[in-house]
């Protein structure tokens, strides 16, 4: 009983000065998808009409039409992501929010909203790589993204 006792109090006492708190990595992940249905994904405000040959040369992400950042687009895209990151949680885990805005380059106007959230973190000291946790997942982010942009052909 008194090694059973020794071996409780000595994990403890590891425990608390690594920073490690049972269920803190569960309590996370669940306010992260909390966070993640409330406003998390895309939202569309309005489409980007481009021509089939203006479609062609646009990005692609996995199959899909993208948006690059700012600091990447070419001036002849019809459209940039610019975005910013929120650290909801110091420490271990960390909470973020990301948030990226797709602006029409043509007159400077917001078109799309990306929200992500993610946790990194919480999980019991070792040597390994920190665990994860984020969502929306990128396959229907990058899906959805796709959408901003409506291929119209022309008329002749």
């Amino acid at each position: 009983m008194k090694k059973i006792l020794f071996a409780s109090i000595i994990t403890t006492l590891f425990s608390g000065c690594m920073g490690y708190v049972p269920g803190q990595q569960s309590y996370w992940d669940a306010q992260v998808r909390e966070m993640c249905e409330r406003d998390g994904g895309v939202t569309i405000f309005e489409q980007i009409v481009v021509s089939p040959a203006q479609a062609a040369s646009l990005p692609k992400v996995g199959g899909f039409f993208g948006v690059a950042p700012e600091s990447l687009s070419k001036m002849e895209e019809p459209a940039f992501i610019r975005g910013q990151s929120i650290r909801i949680r110091e420490g271990n885990p960390s909470v973020v929010r990301e948030q990226q805005e797709i602006i029409r380059r043509s007159d400077g106007r917001v078109v799309a909203r990306i929200v992500r959230y993610g946790r990194g973190g919480g999980d019991f000291p070792s040597p390994a790589h920190p665990s994860s946790f984020s969502c929306p997942d990128y396959t229907s982010i990058y899906k959805n993204i796709s959408e901003v942009y409506r291929v119209e052909e022309q008329r002749k």
